[in-house]
């Protein structure tokens, strides 16, 4: 009989072990090819941190909009060339959405050209009409739940008698509207970014006039812009589920000649902010959906502008900046648990009169196998030939 020799029976040992092991990890490392969402631009975007993204309606055209709403999986680790999207069941239509969800998570609330929309998750049907409002048809609002009360405030969102604007606040307990009849001095309607955050308890807006907090018992106080934002609009405002962070990324400069890729992040303890590190030119944007899952800052879709015929493309439809270590990565890993005070988390970007670009491009994101997988794999055949030749 045949002998193997010493060396062999190890190298057939080693690389079953491989094998193994890639087996076994396969269901965490999620490569997701069955449906890639087509890009938009001013979509609406509510999530739970370390469950889901849901984004609602924008731009697939410059004068197409999408009745496609889609969810982005948090719950499961994905490379930026392969996250796990899945469609929803037709919505409601606008770039003007004001959205956010309840604070179960269980129902998705959308208020656009005066009037009001509910998904119920549990019911995972349609999605059903609650009032309307003709006073809410002023564009580019957004709106931002307190998770204690329940209640989603939506800055000038109600019209007084008097024809001033104040803040609309919706409870969706009983399907019901008011205000708080204080008018929003010196601020803009439209092209504003808003946040609940837990820590601060209250919203954080902003716009090409400044940052502002909304305390319900108190009302509008100014707070401090970050140090050397050169975005006026169009950017993403994130809280983390805990609130111990703020992201403002993105945007288009004043006069809207060019989109950003800057990114700031606002230390919610010590109120300081600090610049990040910008995306490459060619994945800066306006107008993306964001979320912050596990310290990851992810933002998806949006344009470096329009053409008469085509939205500028950024170069990836998904990118992931990771917070902890202060760079863009290309994969995203889940947390391993999830947070209680992730229940409900918002983030709203508006903007109008987008800019023009005469150098069009349109890039989507490939699928493909994921990056994480392949860093696994490099780490496994380097212990492969480490132990080949011990």
């Amino acid at each position: 009989m045949q002998r193997r020799h010493p060396m062999c029976r190890r190298v057939c040992h080693l690389l079953t072990s491989t094998i193994c092991l890639l087996f076994s990890i396969s269901p965490h490392l999620s490569v997701h090819a069955q449906f890639q969402p087509q890009l938009a631009i001013e979509s609406s975007s509510v999530f739970i941190e370390g469950r889901r993204l849901y984004i609602l309606s924008g731009y697939t055209a410059p004068v197409r909009l999408t009745d496609q709403p889609i969810m982005l999986d948090l719950s499961v680790s994905w490379s930026t060339t392969g996250p796990n999207y899945k469609t929803l069941p037709i919505g409601p239509i606008s770039n003007w959405f004001a959205i956010a969800l309840t604070a179960d998570g269980q129902k998705w609330f959308a208020l656009a050209d005066g009037m009001a929309h509910v998904f119920d998750f549990r019911s995972n049907n349609d999605w059903s009409q609650l009032f309307t409002y003709p006073g809410a048809r002023a564009p580019g609002l957004g709106a931002a739940t307190d998770p204690e009360t329940g209640k989603i405030y939506i800055p000038y969102g109600y019209l007084m008698e008097n024809g001033l604007r104040s803040m609309m606040i919706v409870d969706l307990k009983n399907n019901s509207y008011s205000t708080d009849n204080i008018h929003i001095p010196l601020f803009i309607i439209n092209k504003y970014a808003v946040t609940w955050n837990a820590p601060l308890k209250g919203l954080l807006y902003t716009n090409p006039a400044g940052m502002f907090k909304y305390i319900p018992s108190v009302g509008w106080i100014s707070f401090n812009s970050p140090p050397g934002l050169s975005a006026s609009d169009g950017y993403c405002m994130v809280s983390s589920g805990s609130g111990s962070k703020v992201v403002l990324f993105g945007g288009t400069t004043k006069g809207q000649n060019f989109t950003t890729g800057d990114i700031f992040i606002l230390d919610v303890k010590t109120l300081i902010w600090k610049k990040g590190t910008s995306t490459s030119p060619e994945n800066t944007r306006r107008s993306c959906a964001c979320v912050i899952s596990n310290d990851y800052l992810i933002a998806w879709g949006g344009g470096q502008g329009r053409t008469d015929r085509q939205i500028v493309a950024p170069k990836q439809l998904t990118i992931v900046y990771d917070l902890k270590a202060d760079k863009w990565v290309s994969y995203y890993i889940t947390p391993t648990t999830i947070p209680t005070t992730a229940i409900t988390t918002t983030t709203i970007t508006t903007t109008t009169n987008p800019s023009d670009s005469d150098a069009p491009t349109s890039t989507s994101t490939p699928s493909g196998s994921s990056s994480i997988t392949g860093v696994i794999v490099g780490a496994i055949c380097g212990g492969f030939v480490i132990g080949l030749f011990a």
